[in-house]
């Protein structure tokens, strides 16, 4: 860890932050900015080490006593904000954790280091509090603001920071970070790449959970026979929602990605392009049955039943009246 050269891609921004170190022109304030998993955190914390690391390199040592403070979190001069609930940074907690403390000196390292994750949940009271400190901040001082959405940021802020989009891999960027660190057959990479989207994190989250494997292939269970099964299998189905139901959006996900195979099967005839690549035949069938008319329908049934979700719309019922409108196109019912 904390080497630039071992994180893949964001090139731009890795090359900035060396020079920025090379040159010894580091800014008080950054904003990276990119979806959630998509390597801010690792980014922010390669750059913390770079620019503390006492044998002062191109690229942090990792052996030094700051270098692997930084690693087991406990760096005196490495601070990363934390906040008690889950939606809202207060600025209680702000002008705890750093207004209170940037005017002490740093204790080991040249800088002292403020990286405040998800600050797209900084109350604006918060945000003012910053604000203060990043017109005025001390020559050691750097805060690193991490957000999935730099438009929940007062302008005021985002005009004094330093502004780094974090930009999702590649595929081929994934396939090979992801087929080196977790070796894996074909089919299974396949849909790993085609649901993470480019994003590493959430990539690896998959993974590493054993509960999202039996999650996908329950998933899978119910894709292959949805023509099939009647209206009483499906209700019954729908009760799985209760046990997985933090999970209720990767669900839609992975039906989205289903019916998109569909489709492409559809509109090229070619299974090369599939995500579900071992599943070729089942979606063939599917195909063979489904129109354009009817996949437009489905697409547009499962984004009405996220929105519908996302403003708390109970789940269960959501979910199986989709279900059933689903299998009704393969009936024409």
């Amino acid at each position: 860890m904390g080497d630039f050269s071992k994180i893949i891609e964001n090139q731009r921004i890795k090359e900035y932050f060396l020079k920025a170190r090379k040159m010894g022109k580091v800014s008080h304030s950054y904003i990276l900015e990119g979806e959630k998993g998509c390597g801010k955190k690792l980014l922010a914390y390669t750059f913390a080490r770079l620019i503390q690391c006492e044998e002062r390199g191109e690229e942090a040592c990792g052996r030094c006593i700051s270098c692997i403070q930084i690693e087991n979190r406990d760096h005196p001069d490495v601070i990363w904000v934390t906040h008690e609930k889950p939606n809202i940074i207060s600025v209680a907690e702000v002008r705890e954790q750093i207004v209170n403390t940037i005017d002490i000196k740093p204790y080991r390292g040249p800088y002292k280091i403020y990286i405040v994750d998800e600050a797209e949940k900084l109350r604006q009271e918060a945000q003012n509090a910053i604000l203060k400190t990043m017109e005025e901040p001390p020559e050691y001082a750097v805060i690193l603001l991490l957000t999935t959405n730099r438009g929940l940021l007062l302008d005021t802020i985002v005009s004094r920071a330093v502004l780094l989009p974090v930009a999702s891999v590649t595929d081929q960027g994934l396939r090979d970070y992801m087929s080196f660190h977790y070796p894996m057959k074909a089919s299974d990479l396949d849909f790993i790449c085609g649901y993470s989207m480019g994003n590493i994190g959430k990539a690896s989250a998959v993974m590493d959970s054993e509960e999202f494997g039996q999650f996908r292939k329950m998933i899978m269970t119910l894709l292959r026979e949805i023509d099939q099964m009647n209206l009483y299998e499906l209700g019954q189905w729908s009760e799985n929602v209760k046990e997985y139901k933090l999970m209720i959006m990767d669900f839609l996900d992975i039906v989205t990605m289903w019916f998109r195979d569909i489709a492409v099967l559809k509109s090229t005839g070619d299974k090369k392009f599939l995500i579900f690549s071992e599943e070729s035949v089942t979606l063939r069938n599917q195909c063979d049955i489904l129109e354009f008319e009817s996949l437009n329908y489905i697409f547009n049934i499962i984004e009405k039943t996220r929105a519908g979700i996302q403003t708390n719309v109970n789940p269960e019922a959501s979910v199986e009246l989709m279900l059933m409108q689903i299998r009704r196109e393969f009936h024409h019912i």
